[in-house]
């Protein structure tokens, strides 16, 4: 089985990815913020060096912050350090973009970043349109000495919402989004995908589902709000945020007490938009992936952290991690939103589930 852990990119902690690869976890993935963390891609080739197994990409990137050449140049660059594991992740991007005040990308902005750099990762010509123009763009070392375009680069897409999917379902090779261990939430977005991967006449099965969820195991004595406290945060917010728009369409199906719980604490988390003195950008993500933000604390449930977590003692994280896969969960992940027990985590994922699966 595959399973994937993410984090984001501190350079002086690459030795994360080695003891996630020794846990035995297929792929891993870090975050890309200019403001926020280390630089993706020179962790990534840093990982590179003292790993032989594991499948290294960004988790995510997006369309805005590099143009399309250059991500695809990057990805290029990692998979001749690492030949046939790299995998290209993108998204419209929430914290990359919001962090510097900005909005994120658009879908169509999102559309051309993943064709373009595609088209290049795969050694062809193609059309790039920037800054009002369109011209053609190829990679031009044919030889593979300054980067790999032979190996093949996956495609891994972060969605959310329909149009996401509808997109992710066309160009993905596995979509990545925001679950816990919920049977319904699960099955509803297998099926969004398939009939996506159908309608774009593409084969059956040919787009894996990778399932986010945030993950904390319980010490003696602890509960869900230690998990909270000490572990994911407000990760089960942006859980709430990137589904909200989705489930809303879907409320006879997941039921009217999650749904109006999700989108009531991703509203509370964004602020009201008609606001005119918003808190400053720079203020609301100043703290993000560094802890709990205490503010963020009154807006985390039970509930929500029940449907959007992956958390409890051993046996039973082993037994919410099943339940993803059986429901329909091909690659399940999880994301350290705590930096300063990463080690911890990481170690507990390979004990208490990779190895018992």
């Amino acid at each position: 089985m595959e399973f994937c852990v993410g984090t984001c990119a501190k350079i002086d902690s690459v030795g994360l990815v080695k003891q996630a690869e020794d846990a035995g976890a297929t792929h891993f993935g870090v975050g890309d913020g200019p403001l926020l963390f280390s630089d993706p891609y020179q962790y990534l080739a840093l990982a590179s060096q003292q790993t032989s197994t594991i499948n290294l990409g960004t988790w995510v990137t997006n369309p805005l912050t590099r143009i399309a050449p250059v991500t695809a140049n990057s990805h290029a660059t990692l998979n001749a350090l690492a030949p046939g594991r790299t995998f290209m992740g993108i998204g419209t991007a929430n914290n990359a973009l919001r962090s510097m005040g900005s909005k994120p990308a658009t879908i169509k902005d999102l559309d051309q970043a993943i064709r373009v750099g595609q088209k290049l990762m795969a050694g062809e010509r193609t059309e790039f349109t920037w800054r009002g123009e369109t011209r053609e763009v190829e990679f031009l070392d044919h030889n593979g000495y300054w980067y790999n375009d032979s190996d093949p680069i996956k495609t891994w897409i972060a969605a959310g919402g329909p149009r996401g999917l509808r997109l992710a379902a066309q160009t993905a090779d596995v979509i990545c989004y925001c679950l816990g261990p919920q049977p319904e939430m699960i099955q509803l977005i297998r099926r969004e995908i398939d009939k996506g991967v159908a309608d774009a006449g593409r084969p059956p099965g040919s787009v894996k589902l990778a399932g986010l969820a945030w993950f904390y195991q319980l010490e003696n004595g602890e509960d869900w709000q230690d998990a909270v406290d000490n572990g994911f945060g407000s990760g089960p917010i942006s859980s709430c945020i990137t589904n909200s728009g989705l489930m809303a369409q879907h409320v006879e199906e997941l039921g009217q007490p999650i749904v109006d719980a999700s989108t009531k604490a991703a509203m509370a988390y964004l602020g009201d938009p008609n606001d005119p003195n918003p808190p400053h950008h720079l203020d609301v993500w100043s703290k993000y992936l560094r802890g709990l933000d205490p503010s963020h604390r009154p807006l985390i449930t039970k509930e929500l952290v029940d449907y959007w977590c992956l958390y409890g003692t051993p046996d039973q994280l082993l037994e919410k991690t099943q339940l993803m896969y059986e429901n329909g969960v091909d690659i399940v992940s999880v994301f350290i939103s705590n930096p300063f027990r990463a080690t911890t985590d990481i170690d507990n994922i390979g004990n208490s589930i990779i190895a018992r699966l």
